[in-house]
């Protein structure tokens, strides 16, 4: 028995803030069913890349509180959303960048032994609230941006439990500053009904940007990470998990690990 694909895309999701991933996968939610997730997560670094230069001046910790949901508008229709709280110090914190998606699969295509998914999305990244940025603040928890997102994903499930996903996409920053960003991903893991295990590597490349001055700059970053995920049911619709990523190499970014935990559940419709 392979575990529940919504609980395995709130996990997913809930890695979903300005340096992960982003809350689009390879799943969908039935029409009618709500999954939400709620998760901590603790990022800091030493070293930062201003353009290609190493810093290592910075002592910078970034905590966040997020809640996240899936919604099947209909079987090949899902709304998602994600809402960050995020702080550094007591003058950085606040509601950060909200992601609003319209998620379609376009093509599903089932065999005896597995199943492949083709999906598309379409949506927004805006900030939530008035928090402080460069250069009113040297240690700010965002830039403020609106972007407009396009994403298109093919995943491969096997009946047995393990997947593959590749992703990629377009997003075109038009506040604070006009910027083309590529970001693309590739997962593969195993869903037990006992639980759930994955590891993924991301890439993200901002066109044409220059060396910030400060950390979380005007900018955009261009970036490797790595991490995983390990999730444990507790029940037919709860769950527990903790994840955890990590950032080798970039431009405009942390060299530093990102470690989350955080809980899940699912609501059904009436008739389920």
């Amino acid at each position: 028995m392979r575990i529940s694909t919504s609980i395995i895309f709130l996990i997913l999701l809930s890695l979903s803030t300005t340096w992960a991933q982003g809350p689009i996968d390879g799943y969908m939610k039935a029409g009618g069913e709500a999954d939400f997730a709620f998760s901590y997560g603790y990022d800091h670094y030493e070293k930062y890349y201003l353009g290609n230069q190493l810093q290592d001046t910075f002592n910078r910790t970034y905590q966040s509180a997020s809640a996240f949901l899936a919604y099947g508008i209909e079987d090949k229709l899902n709304l998602v959303v994600s809402i960050p709280y995020m702080w550094t110090d007591k003058d950085n914190r606040g509601f950060q960048d909200g992601q609003f998606f319209i998620k379609y699969r376009a093509l599903e295509k089932k065999g005896e032994q597995s199943k492949f998914d083709l999906i598309t999305a379409a949506g927004i990244t805006t900030a939530l609230s008035s928090y402080r940025v460069s250069p009113e603040s040297d240690n700010p928890i965002g830039e403020r941006p609106t972007i407009l997102e396009a994403r298109f994903v093919a995943q491969h499930n096997w009946y047995s439990g393990f997947f593959i996903m590749a992703k990629t996409g377009f997003s075109y920053k038009i506040k604070p500053i006009t910027q083309s960003i590529i970001p693309s991903l590739v997962r593969f893991g195993y869903g037990h009904s006992k639980f759930y295990t994955d590891f993924w590597v991301e890439g993200v490349v901002a066109i044409g940007a220059e060396a910030n001055e400060v950390p979380l700059g005007q900018e955009g970053s261009t970036f490797i990470k790595f991490g995983g995920t390990f999730y444990v049911p507790i029940g037919k619709q709860f769950g527990a998990f903790v994840n955890a990523a990590y950032t080798p190499w970039g431009r405009n970014i942390g060299i530093s690990p990102r470690l989350g935990t955080g809980f899940v559940f699912k609501i059904l419709p009436p008739d389920k």
